[in-house]
């Protein structure tokens, strides 16, 4: 089937450019995208465990700069914790996990 697509100029671009990193025209690499886009997931999926992570997303939802600033703020601390733990385990090896 032949079908005919209006991009902006910057997702042709884009297309553009993920084509020649492919190596293949950018007809090939659009239908490629399409058709990876379109797949069914995968059978054994948990569709109710995806549901409850998607819901607590929502409930999480919050653009309040202060609870914006608090949530990095814990993400920081738990980077470093995290970081600390490895290097102080004293094992083969002590790359930082959070760079």
């Amino acid at each position: 089937m032949a079908l005919t697509i209006l991009l902006p100029a910057e997702t042709e671009q884009q297309l553009r450019s993920e084509a020649a990193r492919l190596g293949v025209d950018a007809g090939e690499c659009a239908k490629r995208l399409i058709e990876q886009g379109l797949k069914k997931p995968p059978a054994n999926i948990d569709r109710a465990t995806l549901d409850l992570l998607a819901q607590w997303d929502k409930e999480d939802e919050t653009d309040d700069p202060s609870e914006i600033a608090r949530r990095i703020q814990d993400f920081e601390e738990l980077k470093t914790a995290l970081n600390q733990n490895r290097l102080d385990s004293g094992g083969p090896c002590s790359r930082k996990v959070f760079p």
